[in-house]
This record gives C-alpha cells, structure tokens and sequence, in this order.
C-alpha cells in the first residue's frame, strides 16, 4: 500500500514540475521537487529510499534532459543520507531536514559546476532554484516521514 501512495506522489509531483505554469516559479526556475521527494523519502530502508533516488533521479533526467546526472546523483546521495539516518543519526525530522539540507548543496552544487563548464550556469537562477527545492523538501519530508515498528 504504502508504495502504491509514493507512486501516486512521485506522478503527482511529476506533474506539477513539467506542466507550464502550474507550479510557482521565483526568478524565472520553478523547484525540482522530485528532487525533494527522493530526499524526503530517505527515511526509509536504505534499499528502498535508493530506488525512490534512482526512480525521482531518472523523471528529473528526462524532464531536464540531463543524460544520467541526477539519476546518478540522486541514488547515491539517498543511498548515504539513509545510511547515515540508519547508523550515526537519529531518525527524526530534524535529521532529515539537515542531511536533505548537505545532499541539496552538493546535488545543486555539482549541477552548477557542470553547468558553469558548458557555458549556461547562471548563479542566480541555480541558488534560487537550490533554494527553492529545499523549501520544498520540508512538507514532503513531513509527509513521507515514517516510524518504524521498532521505534515506536
């Protein structure tokens, strides 16, 4: 049940992100809010919240037509992210917000220097994007937060 709803989100949020004008933008950039989704959803497995990075890394490459880099990015970053809320953090939403907080940095940190290598980084639009994109981790992250049996 519970992957049929992240499913469901991921279409969602697929679609508020490629359809024109449905979502705010600031500055001229909108968020990658797959991006957020796939960082929110760490608090997962770890084999899991690396399959939701691959799958949200995957949508964001075909939307922005980035050949792999966020695929890439996005499966190993979830990987650690909830390797490190598993092992040296706590799993709450304070950890998350602040591991999803060094993950953003280095995803959009990373899309900025390729970026400024092909000649079309503008750092405006790629921190209010970044910035943008964090905000949007907040809710999903409250959302898509999960106890496990374990804890509770």
């Amino acid at each position: 049940m519970r992957a049929a709803l992240i499913s469901i989100e991921l279409f969602a949020l697929y679609i508020l992100e490629n359809t024109p004008q449905l979502s705010p933008e600031a500055g001229g950039v909108k968020p990658l809010f797959l991006v957020a989704a796939a960082l929110s959803l760490t608090s997962d497995e770890v084999t899991a919240a690396t399959i939701y990075g691959a799958v949200c890394g995957v949508l964001t490459d075909l939307e922005s037509g980035a050949v792999g880099f966020f695929a890439v990015t996005l499966t190993v970053l979830c990987y650690f992210q909830s390797t490190l809320l598993h092992t040296a953090f706590r799993r709450n939403l304070p950890s998350v917000w602040l591991l999803s907080l060094g993950a953003a940095a280095a995803v959009f940190s990373a899309d900025f220097v390729i970026r400024l290598v092909f000649g079309t980084a503008v750092w405006q639009r790629c921190l209010i994007r970044a910035a943008l994109t964090y905000l949007a981790i907040l809710p999903l992250s409250v959302i898509n937060f999960r106890r496990m049996s374990d804890e509770e």
